[in-house]
């Protein structure tokens, strides 16, 4: 049994997942997910809520018996004693509840770190995972636990439909909301401003100039009183029944993409199976962290300058 504890929005929980599921896959175990992070919380806003259920995801829920064996429960001599002779006497289920314990396991780095494969059976992970490298092994089938559970309603079928009729298209993706509205985001993660968008705009006109641009947002008003291209696009907009995770769907169709540094965005491009596309991210991912994020964004992505003028 491995066990990932989840935190954040949806798409820090499928990185967080896809690292637990590669674990699990190369121990030949079970994967399972603490949930108990997530609480009512303001400062969170949108990022308070387990949000894997629109995924294709195994939804198996560790117990906090689970949690305490694999992160290290501390067991009294008694205890351990009870062990023993229920082992002894083939009472697996009590054997079980006190057996040794396994292995908790913080992420010591932002970075990946190719010891995180050796992790034996049993671990309890807790950390961020952001990054392609820590699941690589087994990319094809974190695709298939990541599509998307249910069918899209009318409203984006039809943009989809669009997006695979209308020739070579791109995803543009603004991140506005929490990053905007609190200071602590707002001064670590950081607001791309329209230096970063065009240098990315210039960079996919070169290589594909007949592109029509899809362009999404938390805050698809703002950015459309706001964004200027000559470049065909579409400003996607949330109709009636729309998901969050229908975004995540829609961005997967496109050939290329723009992305903030977002990683609801990550995952859009990402899903993409696509070999030749054109990816461009900012380079950093951050506008003021101590965080090391060289592997977030896979080497065959694009990474542009994303805050000149903005530090």
């Amino acid at each position: 049994m491995i066990i990932t504890r989840l935190n954040g929005g949806l798409g820090n929980q499928m990185f967080q997942y896809a690292a637990g599921l590669a674990l699990a896959e190369a121990r030949r175990t079970v994967l399972k997910l603490d949930v108990s992070w997530f609480r009512e919380d303001p400062t969170y806003e949108a990022h308070n809520r387990y949000a894997l259920s629109c995924l294709n995801v195994t939804e198996q829920f560790a117990t906090d018996e689970e949690i305490g064996r694999c992160r290290g429960t501390p067991f009294t001599r008694t205890e351990r004693w009870l062990g023993k002779v229920a082992a002894r006497l083939r009472l697996r289920q009590i054997a079980a509840r006190y057996a040794e314990t396994g292995h908790w396991h913080p992420a010591p780095t932002f970075r990946f770190y190719p010891e995180f494969h050796a992790l034996p059976d049993f671990s309890f992970i807790e950390g961020t995972f952001q990054s392609e490298k820590f699941f690589a092994p087994i990319a094809p089938l974190v695709r298939l636990h990541f599509s998307l559970r249910y069918p899209a309603p009318p409203g984006v079928q039809a943009v989809a439909d669009r997006i695979r009729s209308g020739g070579p298209s791109a995803l543009v993706h603004f991140r506005r909301g929490d990053y905007a509205r609190n200071p602590t985001f707002k001064d670590a993660i950081g607001v791309l401003g329209p230096g970063y968008y065009e240098r990315a705009l210039r960079h996919l006109r070169e290589r594909h100039p007949d592109v029509t641009l899809y362009v999404f947002s938390d805050d698809i008003d703002t950015i459309a009183r706001e964004f200027r291209t000559d470049l065909p696009h579409v400003f996607v907009r949330e109709v009636a029944h729309w998901h969050s995770y229908d975004k995540i769907r829609l961005m997967s169709l496109c050939d290329h993409a723009i992305i903030s540094n977002s990683t609801f965005a990550w995952w859009g491009a990402w899903l993409n199976p696509r070999p030749d596309r054109t990816v461009i991210a900012p380079e950093p991912w951050f506008v003021n962290s101590v965080h090391d994020t060289r592997d977030l964004v896979p080497e065959r992505w694009t990474r542009l300058p994303g805050w000149i003028g903005q530090t």
